[in-house]
């Protein structure tokens, strides 16, 4: 009886520290954690890509320079050619010796980012070479030499000694810690081991030691979220850690999980991308490289206006921007990236208020009339400021940046350059007597109301009065209150080749919509119930609230699909026909005028059928044979582009070299065989390449896009 009783004690303790646990480890339970609330008042934080790389310090330009061993190993020239010069015979191990950081004080680095108006750091406690910044006896222990900034080099704790300075300031102390180590001998010889050996204990030491606020998580794409066991380590971090009520965290925890689960959605280098339903961070450097590249020149890093407008552009967004400088093996932050970080905290001391402790409006700007289909590349911050501020008349350009403080009701719009005479702000009416004031000056300005515009008058800029400022900020007080923005879904239930839509509202009021792309407007229908659209069109959806301004005009094309028919191709066999190319590509078009190093053929579209690691593309052409008569829709995730057609029509365009993203495309097909074509790019660095598919009612298309589509079979393939 009384092992039964120990026993049921037992179960009962068990299951009572079950449910006492908030998080389960699936991501169902794990996405439910609210991202902490002082990292979304922050809005601006720093990144320090600092390590063993800042010895050799050298990419080519619009390279990575902390990917430099990996250079080394994949037979980079540029790479190879510079090591041979400056070390010689050196391994890059033993360059570690170089890297002496003998002029790093680490309270003149919380001093000055504290400066800069940055109210949180991301550190570099170890990245791919798997070199940590703080004592770590499993570095050491599983590469069998020292390889910690404690027992080599600088002989220090690094990591630490910046955290204990940024806690004398404002400033939130956090980490980034790479998942995977390119050439860790227990990470080559056993993954698996590697995560619970090397992995799982090096979090949690850094996790305990350091308590940080933020931890940024990367190089998890070679295995799924299961090996790295990222949702039980979340489960941990979230429900027993020291942290687990105001740690950040991210979505890199496994291939296929970015831009789906977990924290902060992580774009990086990608100015054009945005989420407006859940919360993210754009990272990137202040050149082309995180880590520090004494290739680059000064022209080659973004202005203090380029990079004030970035901020500012991700703020609007809804989002943080994490902006990144790179030490130098002494421990010293370049010159030029201090003179950048003093004049974004000399914005910051007028303006911040536009800036931290704000949200997303119902728009996040506004655009002048003319072309909107141009957008800056990848990384090319001063195109942003040129097309902003100086802009090819035959381009749109962003006139105003939207923040707004939900707290407040305060509503701030963010001019790039000082108007003439007077400012438009575009379908914004406000109440008589509302104060719009400068801000920074506290300049009352005057206004009116033309129709559903607000004319916003400028006086003469006088440098008496003014000072020339890389963006100028409007207050408009206690004016801001907006009905939340509908949300517009289309579903193609059963075999139905018209959609069925939907509208959800997300606060009191109601939804108003045309079907001819016109402008909804308290007169237009009234959405009730949702309804089957009859032909093809364009969705307008606007929300209405008593109080409160309308919302932003949501439209959605709306497509009646015509089923495709098949085509009858005599002897088809098994596979894709395969060309595989060798190239430095910007787009998938760059595929068409080159010529294939190899033709084969592919079982399916795979990342493994490249000819090198990086510079390369594929084509797959050949049919793809559709098991029924309805609707597919296709999910196509890669980095760096890809693009899909089928029977000649653009199904998918996911083009442009980019981070790892899922972009979906739906074609209505008759049983049978379809011609198929799918261009793939890679550039440098991180590979991804995912075709998937889903079919039918609602419920199972939603299942499949949550994981990025179902595997296509291999019987539908043919060539």
């Amino acid at each position: 009886m009384k092992r039964i009783s120990l026993l049921t004690t037992a179960c009962f303790l068990a299951v009572t520290i079950l449910r006492a646990q908030a998080y389960q480890p699936n991501w169902e339970s794990l996405d439910k954690r609210p991202v902490p609330q002082w990292f979304k008042d922050a809005k601006f934080g720093i990144f320090i890509h600092w390590g063993v790389y800042s010895v050799p310090g050298f990419r080519t330009k619009g390279q990575y320079a902390e990917w430099y061993e990996n250079g080394l190993n994949s037979g980079d020239s540029a790479d190879l050619a510079y090591h041979k010069k400056e070390f010689g015979d050196l391994t890059y191990y033993q360059l570690a010796n170089q890297f002496k950081a003998e002029l790093y004080n680490p309270d003149e680095w919380a001093q000055l980012i504290e400066k800069s108006g940055a109210r949180y750091v991301v550190l570099t406690s170890k990245h791919h070479d798997g070199f940590a910044l703080w004592p770590s006896k499993d570095a050491s222990r599983d590469w069998g030499f020292p390889w910690n900034a404690m027992e080599t080099g600088p002989h220090r704790d690094l990591l630490g000694d910046l955290f204990t300075a940024l806690r004398k300031t404002s400033v939130h102390p956090g980490m980034y810690y790479s998942l995977y180590e390119w050439y860790n001998p227990l990470w080559l010889k056993d993954r698996k081991q590697y995560v619970s050996e090397h992995m799982w204990p090096q979090m949690k030491d850094v996790i305990n030691t350091y308590k940080p606020d933020v931890f940024w998580t990367d190089g998890e794409w070679d295995e799924t979220a299961e090996t790295w066991k990222s949702k039980e380590f979340l489960t941990w971090l979230y429900n027993e850690s020291p942290v687990k009520d105001r740690v950040v965290t991210y979505d890199r925890w496994g291939s296929g999980v970015r831009f789906k689960h977990g924290g902060v959605y992580t774009p990086e280098y990608q100015p054009d991308l945005n989420f407006e339903d859940h919360y993210w961070e754009e990272s990137r450097g202040m050149g082309f490289s995180y880590g520090y590249n004494r290739n680059e020149d000064a022209w080659d890093y973004n202005t203090p206006q380029a990079l004030v407008l970035q901020l500012i552009d991700k703020v609007s967004g809804g989002g943080n921007f994490l902006l990144d400088i790179g030490p130098d093996e002494h421990g010293k932050i370049p010159p030029i990236m201090q003179e950048r970080l003093l004049q974004i905290g000399d914005w910051m001391k007028g303006n911040s208020e536009a800036i931290y402790n704000t949200a997303r409006w119902r728009v996040t700007g506004q655009w002048s009339e003319g072309r909107r289909d141009y957008k800056p590349k990848s990384g090319s911050g001063d195109l942003l400021l040129k097309l902003t501020v100086d802009p090819d008349p035959g381009f749109a350009v962003k006139e105003c940046f939207f923040t707004y403080n939900p707290t407040q009701n305060n509503l701030y719009a963010i001019l790039p350059k000082w108007p003439r005479s007077q400012f438009l702000i575009k379908d914004l009416a406000i109440a008589p007597g509302t104060r719009v004031e400068m801000l920074g000056t506290n300049q009352q300005l005057e206004w009116q109301q033309q129709g559903k515009d607000l004319v916003v008058k400028f006086p003469a800029f006088d440098p008496n009065r003014q000072k020339e400022q890389y963006a100028y900020v409007i207050k408009i007080n206690q004016a801001g209150a907006f009905a939340l923005n509908p949300k517009v879904a289309l579903s193609y239930l059963g075999k139905s080749l018209k959609p069925m839509v939907s509208i959800a509202l997300r606060d009191n009021g109601e939804c108003r919509y045309t079907l001819d792309g016109s402008e909804p407007d308290e007169t237009s229908a009234l959405y009730k119930k949702p309804f089957l659209a009859e032909r093809s069109g364009t969705l307008s959806a606007r929300s209405f609230a008593p109080g409160k301004l309308p919302g932003n005009i949501v439209t959605v094309p709306v497509t009646v699909f015509t089923l495709l028919p098949a085509v009858h191709p005599g002897g088809l066999q098994n596979g894709l026909k395969l060309a595989a190319y060798e190239l430095q590509p910007k787009s998938v078009d760059d595929l068409e005028n080159a010529t294939p190093v190899k033709n084969a053929i592919a079982s399916a579209p795979s990342i493994k059928d490249l000819t090198r690691e990086d510079y390369a593309g594929l084509i797959y052409t050949g049919y793809i044979k559709a098991p029924q008569d309805g609707i597919y829709t296709f999910y196509l995730s890669v980095d760096d582009g890809g693009k899909l057609w089928i029977d000649g029509q653009q199904v998918v365009d996911n083009d442009g070299l980019h981070a790892n993203t899922e972009k979906t495309g739906r074609i209505a097909l008759k049983k049978g065989a379809h011609v198929f074509k799918l261009a793939y790019i890679q550039d440098k660095s991180d590979k991804a390449l995912k075709l998937g598919y889903s079919f039918g009612e609602e419920g199972k298309e939603v299942l499949a896009r949550q994981e990025g589509g179902l595997p296509i079979p291999a019987s539908w393939w043919g060539h």
